[in-house]
């Protein structure tokens, strides 16, 4: 059983309270009330005594006509008569004696039988004035001697407060049974508390706790209109209210984390003291970059320390942007004071970042590509203008000579229409506006023509090239055309880069794999050229992307638009196939093509 605190408190409160004034109603009755009563009781019996006493020596006679009446004022006080002084044992001496009962108890009494011979002068004995004599019940004897015609006589008066004794004795009993009867109210006080009080409150607290634990089902029950029902059916409404905003608050938090998780900025919250309370996974990537980045940074060299911006933010309570630049990303960096509106107290700062990689690398590439189409363009264009202005006047003087100059004209213009023509393909692509003309090919054929194309290029290069196909025969439903723009593209870089390397064998391969158990046909360009660069390698299909010539002095990276790759991707895309590359700089580099097998195609062929 669960001790209620407040129950018990009012329980011992209200019993000491009644329990004090038990007691203290007790004691008065006791200790004052009840001697004072003794006092005054035996104050009376003197004084009647007395007064008898003076009778007896005033009038004798009278006294022995009216002993019996005057024995009869009081049941506990009581008269004898004695006449013979000598002989007080024998009860014919006796006038008016005293009863059986009375002598017996007198004579229980040793101070009473010492002195109760015949005496010539007065006596008095009274218990509760000497402190030798305590007894039970307190008494009152005295002797008082008298004359009269006949002779002498003596008149014993005895008195005691037996009947107040008795009466405390069944004040006792009656004390002993409310105190009984308070014991048992107290009992059922403590369960009345307990049951209307402890319980209600030991309920409201275990609801308390399950309202803190975040569970809500359970509900107090409501009994009456007193205030511990209303105390609980406000404890329902506040439960009812606590679950409706705990699914608010845990709807907005998921729905926070899920933004948090989700959007492309970096979060980080610091607080006053620069220690990180919350981050996105975003923010936890820029924050491990930075510190890697940071880590390899030369101390010779500039770099934004985002420490000493954090604590410039704190000091000046001001918004700070600015840029981190590092060796592969671009970030921009915004950091905001989070300050109370009343106590205008720094509560944190938080930290935004956004990745500007891409964008950045996007504007480089757009550079670059203006340059390259620039450079692209009017290498041909001052090659027709100077051949064209050359026909018309007249330098050519025999007519091979002017179907020389006719013949560079056509090859640089075809050469210009050949990058016209891929850029617009490529916009067409990427606007999802391509078209494809699919046909059943034979690979292995189709592969074998392409390399007798290049036959010329690769010989003019040192370069050899080389076939790896299966036996039998493997057909593929493509875009044969398209398909001719990807091999063109891969098989013209293969031998250009393989042509690049001071190796004895200059090697371009093209292989051919029917991967059945994969529904899908491999077709892989592999050289043994100059390779690409490992940073380079997530780049190599992005539009417009040009390996870097700080990084190598390749002459090669000077020629092309850059939209080579890209263009082959989207092409092998549109296929529902994906590119893979493999590359080891100064090794060669493989580049990978999967195809499915069509085979809904490839039963209408059939």
């Amino acid at each position: 059983m669960k001790i209620n605190v407040v129950a018990i408190r009012i329980w011992l409160i209200t019993f000491g309270i009644t329990l004090f004034s038990f007691i203290a109603t007790t004691l008065f009755y006791g200790v004052f009330y009840s001697q004072q009563i003794k006092e005054n009781f035996m104050n009376d019996f003197e004084e009647i005594i007395i007064n008898v006493e003076r009778l007896a020596i005033a009038d004798p006679h009278f006294l022995i006509e009216n002993i019996e009446p005057i024995n009869n004022l009081h049941t506990s006080i009581h008269f004898a008569v004695l006449t013979d002084r000598d002989d007080y044992a024998s009860t014919d001496t006796w006038l008016y004696p005293f009863s059986e009962d009375v002598f017996d108890v007198m004579q229980n009494k040793p101070a009473i039988v010492e002195n109760f011979e015949p005496r010539t002068t007065p006596f008095h004995l009274r218990s509760d004035e000497d402190d030798t004599l305590r007894y039970n019940i307190p008494f009152v004897f005295r002797v008082q001697p008298s004359e009269n015609e006949e002779g002498d006589l003596l008149l014993y008066s005895y008195a005691d407060l037996s009947f107040l004794i008795a009466i405390e004795r069944r004040m006792a009993y009656v004390i002993t049974a409310l105190t009984v009867l308070h014991l048992l109210i107290a009992v059922y006080y403590y369960l009345y508390l307990k049951k209307n009080i402890s319980e209600p409150i030991n309920a409201m607290t275990n609801i308390a706790f399950d309202f803190a634990r975040d569970d809500f089902s359970h509900q107090l029950p409501i009994s009456g209109r007193d205030d511990l029902s209303e105390l609980a059916m406000a404890m329902n409404k506040m439960g009812h209210s606590l679950e409706t905003n705990r699914t608010v608050v845990k709807q907005e938090k998921e729905l926070l984390s899920h933004i948090m998780d989700n959007i492309e900025s970096g979060i980080l919250y610091y607080d006053s003291d620069l220690t990180l309370l919350l981050s996105n996974p975003v923010g936890d990537l820029f924050l491990t970059q930075y510190q890697i980045e940071r880590a390899n940074f030369s101390e010779d060299k500039e770099f934004v320390n985002l420490g000493d911006e954090l604590r410039k933010v704190i000091i000046s309570k001001q918004i700070r942007d600015f840029t981190i630049e590092m060796e592969e990303s671009y970030h921009d960096v915004t950091i905001l004071p989070l300050v109370d509106d009343l106590t205008e107290d720094l509560r944190g700062v938080l930290v935004s970042t956004r990745d500007l990689t891409k964008e950045h690398r996007l504007d480089k590439m757009r550079v670059d590509f203006i340059n390259n189409i620039s450079h692209e363009l009017r290498t041909p264009l001052v090659m027709v203008q100077g051949y064209s202005e050359a026909i018309l006047d007249d330098v050519a003087e025999s007519t091979e000579e002017k179907k020389e100059m006719a013949t560079i004209i056509r090859d640089e213009s075809q050469r210009m229409n050949r990058m016209v023509n891929e850029m617009l393909d490529l916009s067409r692509m990427e606007a999802g506006y391509i078209e494809l003309q699919k046909t059943e090919v034979d690979l292995n054929s189709y592969l074998r023509g392409l390399l007798f194309r290049f036959n010329k290029m690769a010989n003019e290069s040192e370069v050899s090239l080389q076939l790896d196909t299966p036996k039998e025969s493997v057909s593929l439903v493509m875009d044969k055309d398209k398909m001719d723009q990807v091999f063109v593209n891969l098989i013209n870089n293969a031998i250009r880069h393989t042509s690049m390397t001071d190796k004895d064998e200059r090697i371009v391969t093209l292989q051919l794999f029917n991967e059945v158990d994969l529904n899908e046909v491999v077709m892989i360009v592999k050289d043994t050229g100059t390779g690409i660069p490992e940073e380079d390698l997530p780049y190599i299909f992005d539009r417009f992307f040009k390996a870097d010539k700080s990084r190598n002095n390749y002459s090669f990276n000077a020629n092309g638009t850059g939209i080579g790759l890209s263009l082959v991707q989207n092409i092998v895309e549109a296929h529902e196939g994906y590119m893979e590359v493999e590359s080891t700089l100064g090794q060669g580099a493989s580049f990978i093509i999967h195809l499915p097998i069509d085979v809904q195609n490839d039963e209408e062929y059939e």
